[in-house]
């Protein structure tokens, strides 16, 4: 039966403000967070859920979210009972926890989570490292989760780096490393090398890695771990391949080829190397015995909300949560060659602290003008200033008009009225903005009601 919608929002509007309140969001400190001792504890407590069922551990700059989600489809599509959990949420928290590719709802997490919450207790006042972060928090919720619905296999999406990511407790046999870029660099490093050395750390032994990376340096870091740790190397375009011929998708396996997929709700060319990771995923998962019909409906079926998304025509609104100068690379690729002949009005936030001269250059390019706002959230991320955006902006690009509109749904209003129908209206920056917007389009509340279907 569904709940009341009065009963679910209450139920959630006291999940978050709990789990807001028992583990603030501080700004975020490497010394503080970057460990697993706490972890570690928390998950002895709560008798090590995450040894319970088989894993898969997705990491990479970019597109890992997509590479985990695509896995989920096509392993559910193939029968087996999958967990899914993504990092960080858009819209509701809810969102990050699924089974057989639909988010759990409400009343379940709600459920999970006094067992996690007694937990956390037990840990603050025990371990000498104090309370537990939010996301490990999270992480313990979603292995507990999984442990209770008895999943075949949970694929796990890593939230920051690799090495000393919360979800690096997992002992899986299986590892995707989807790409490798600059992001994050006051905490990973400076270099791609430097990054992808953190990536690297969820190799396990003895286990099948599936690497995107397509620097020569950086796949010469990961051979050496896979090496080191007596693990099976699987390097897209050395040992598996895929090719794209008038939209048509055709994955290269060594033993099996999976032709005619498409990749029919998902926009940008990016999303093929994910895509070919994720089959190639799938197919050491099921040991070989994969079939095409799961490839073909898992890849067909995948919608990812605030990834290349059509919100509306007449403007076309598209939202994209690009963050980082490659991630802004693929998407400006896309959106040329997509709607290249469109008048653009950009609306914007970035993180404080992300590389703006590199990212900024990619958004330049037949722009009618830029609106400049703020994503709502506090505590780990702080939003760049608008007035530090503008300078940044009015360097690379000064003739373009910039207008600041601090609040995210109001600068969507402010960009839609600017914008002729012919035009573009380009939201991008952001995974934090891409949630705020998007309640224009889809309200949070109708998330809520839909899970608890």
């Amino acid at each position: 039966m569904v709940e009341s919608k009065e009963r679910i929002l209450n139920l959630y509007n006291s999940l978050e403000n709990d789990f807001i309140k028992l583990i603030p969001q501080e700004r975020f400190n490497k010394d503080v967070n970057m460990k697993l001792e706490r972890i570690t504890h928390l998950l002895e407590v709560l008798g090590n859920p995450h040894n319970s069922f088989l894993s898969i551990h997705v990491g990479g700059t970019s597109g890992k979210g997509s590479t985990s989600t695509l896995i989920a489809s096509i392993l559910t599509t193939q029968g087996y009972k999958t967990g899914l959990y993504l990092s960080p949420h858009l819209q509701i928290f809810n969102e990050v926890y699924q089974i057989n590719c639909k988010t759990v709802a409400t009343t379940k997490l709600v459920e999970i989570f006094e067992r996690v919450k007694s937990a956390i207790a037990k840990v603050a006042q025990e371990n000498p490292f104090g309370q537990p972060s939010y996301f490990e928090a999270q992480v313990a919720l979603a292995f507990c989760l999984f442990e209770e619905q008895k999943v075949d296999v949970a694929i796990i999406e890593v939230g920051l780096g690799g090495r000393l990511d919360a979800t690096n407790v997992l002992s899986s046999k299986l590892s995707v490393l989807t790409s490798v870029g600059l992001d994050h660099t006051e905490i990973l490093g400076g270099t791609v090398e430097e990054i992808a050395e953190e990536k690297a750390g969820i190799i396990k032994d003895l286990q099948n890695v599936v690497c995107g990376f397509s620097q020569r340096t950086t796949r010469e870091i990961v051979a050496q771990r896979c090496e080191k740790s007596g693990s099976q190397l699987w390097q897209l375009e050395e040992d598996f391949s895929f090719t794209v011929n008038s939209g048509s998708l055709s994955v290269n396996l060594p033993e099996r080829v999976y032709d005619n997929l498409s990749l029919t709700k998902l926009l940008g060319e990016f999303q093929f190397s994910n895509a070919a990771c994720a089959v190639a995923a799938a197919y050491l998962f099921s040991q070989g015995s994969l079939s095409d019909f799961a490839v073909r409906e898992g890849l067909a079926n995948v919608i990812i909300p605030g990834r290349m998304e059509i919100l509306q025509t007449q403007p076309v609104v598209i939202l994209d949560g690009a963050h980082n100068p490659d991630k802004m690379r693929s998407a400006s690729h896309s959106v040329n060659k997509l709607f290249g002949g469109k008048e653009r009005v950009i609306i914007i936030s970035f993180k404080e602290g992300k590389l703006l001269e590199d990212i900024l250059p990619y958004l330049v390019d037949n722009v009618k003008c830029f609106i400049l706002t703020a994503f709502k959230i506090k505590g780990l991320w702080e939003p760049c200033p608008p007035e530090e955006l503008k300078k940044v902006i009015d360097s690379v690009a000064p003739s373009v008009p910039c207008f600041i509109v601090r609040d995210p749904i109001s600068a969507v209003r402010e960009g839609l009225s600017r914008a002729a129908e012919n035009d573009l209206v380009w939201i991008t920056g952001s995974l934090y903005l891409a949630g705020d917007v998007r309640e224009y389009w889809h309200p949070s509340e109708s998330l809520l009601m839909r899970a608890e279907e």
